[in-house]
């Protein structure tokens, strides 16, 4: 099952335009002026208005977001501390085209089958970190992030049960092979592939049919939202791992420039 998104969720990774941290957001969604439908979908159907304002309002008032004025017009773009906040709950995303340093982080872990919800905890970490599981108590990582692992250990008091080691090398016949193996990148690579089916399939409704509107916003905002649901359970690993060819590229391309 892919991640549950809370509204909060929705609503920064929404304004933080698709999951880019690289620039300041300029409210891409004009939320203020114009109305929550805007989010093209950002916002799930059900969510009715006088909630989605509730949803404003909370998140204001926790700094999240902030309230900007443009030709006489308001409208609202996420803050730091809500770039943070996303960065937090979804930290792969901060590795992003990230280059390698052709290092290896191993996570080993010996906990009894008494201890089971500890496991189960300390496992389910690993798997948000990126972490992919090379054997039963053995999680391989090409990524930075034995500091973030290790602050959750000490603060999880798990620490005493775990081996952490960097590597330079992972002496295996083929890396492609064994990251498709790890981290099931062909059905990773199918899902990212079946956006890009979605995309030229919407663009065929909006050539064969100018008065549907309406229907094309709900295709485009459920085509962004599934797209979505992928990339934050993507590791975002190094091209020299990844399947030939590989649509999460082009399926970035393709959603971003989405136009309803």
């Amino acid at each position: 099952m892919g991640k549950l998104f809370r509204s909060r969720d929705i609503l920064l990774l929404g304004l933080a335009n698709l999951l880019d941290f690289s620039e300041e957001v300029r409210d891409p969604f004009h939320l203020l002026s114009y109305s929550y439908k805007n989010m093209y979908g950002w916002v799930p159907k059900q969510y009715q208005k006088h909630n989605f304002y509730q949803l404003i309002s909370r998140s204001y008032k926790a700094k999240f977001i902030e309230k900007v004025e443009r030709d006489g017009k308001m409208y609202i773009r996420i803050t730091s501390e809500g770039k943070k906040t996303i960065q937090r709950d979804f930290p792969m995303l901060s590795l992003q085209n990230r280059q390698w340093d052709r290092k290896w982080r191993i996570v080993m872990f010996d906990i009894e089958e008494v201890n089971k919800q500890v496991r189960e905890r300390l496992r389910a970490k690993l798997k948000e970190l990126g972490f992919g599981m090379l054997q039963k108590s053995v999680f391989i990582s090409p990524h930075d992030l034995l500091k973030d692992f290790s602050e959750f250990a000490e603060a999880s008091g798990i620490k005493n049960y775990l081996y952490l080691l960097e590597t330079h090398k992972l002496i295996v016949s083929d890396q492609r092979q064994l990251a498709n193996r790890v981290w099931k990148l062909d059905d990773l690579n199918e899902k990212y592939k079946e956006i890009i089916d979605m995309i030229s399939d919407s663009d065929r409704m909006k050539k064969s049919d100018s008065q549907m509107k309406e229907k094309m916003r709900n295709v485009c905002a459920n085509i962004r939202n599934s797209w979505l649901r992928i990339v934050v359970e993507d590791p975002f690993l190094p091209k020299a791992f990844l399947p030939i060819p590989w649509y999460g590229d082009k399926a970035e391309k393709l959603v971003r420039g989405l136009v309803i």
